[in-house]
């Protein structure tokens, strides 16, 4: 079954308490669908969720312990209960000898590594890093939603293609405007490992609604 990766933000709806009661949605669905599902809450956050449900970080940063005010420390985000990290999302870009050097952090702290990419030539750049996964998320599209599977489904089909010459053991996510089951199937049917949302889940009337009909796309 494929992955569903539910990212947080700094979505009011989903930032403290709250988070953890998306959180207790996220394992309950899990329970009862058998779906693997991962949330990315905010730094502050992964204290609450992570004895919940699988939890990584939004962003992590290369730096080793020591100075470095501000910073994420892989080390620090393991211990408060993550498993890794989002990297280089739109919202949080950063250069990509700043992403090969954190993926390295990762891998050596035994934690997974989840890179977004803009479009199919940036993920095929990436996935020289051999990160866990790389999400492809057309910027214009993210929130919007309009799904990139249903709307551009040939930039999917060519981040798989680009991805899997550089690097077949790297999985593929979708991401930018996934919504419901069907933008889910559609991904899948283009050959991603899963999918990756936020503002469709989180700011959702219904949540547990949506996350149902999110993996009954699976």
């Amino acid at each position: 079954m494929g992955l569903v990766i539910l990212n947080f933000k700094a979505y009011e709806e989903a930032t403290g308490s709250k988070a953890e009661e998306l959180s207790k949605i996220c394992k309950e669905t899990a329970e009862a669908t058998g779906a693997r599902i991962i949330v990315a809450p905010q730094t502050a956050d992964i204290l609450r969720t992570s004895p919940l449900i699988e939890t990584i970080a939004q962003s992590a940063s290369s730096i080793k312990p020591g100075s470095g005010t501000g910073s994420n420390l892989v080390e620090s985000l393991k211990q408060a209960g993550a498993v890794g990290s989002i990297l280089n999302h739109s919202e949080h870009r950063i250069p990509h000898m700043q992403i090969s050097e954190t993926v390295l952090r990762l891998k050596e702290a035994g934690m997974i590594s989840v890179v977004c990419a803009q479009d199919d030539e940036e993920a095929k750049a990436l996935a020289e890093f051999a990160p866990d996964y790389i999400a492809v998320e057309p910027p214009e599209l993210i929130g919007s939603g309009v799904s990139v599977s249903q709307s551009k489904p040939e930039v999917v089909t060519k981040t798989v293609e680009n991805i899997k010459q550089v690097n077949p053991d790297v999985k593929v996510l979708c991401g930018a405007g996934i919504s419901n089951g069907s933008d889910v199937k559609k991904a899948l049917e283009l050959g991603v490992d899963g999918v990756l949302l936020a503002s469709a889940f989180t700011k959702a009337a219904d949540p547990r609604a949506v996350l149902l009909d999110i993996c009954g796309g699976l």
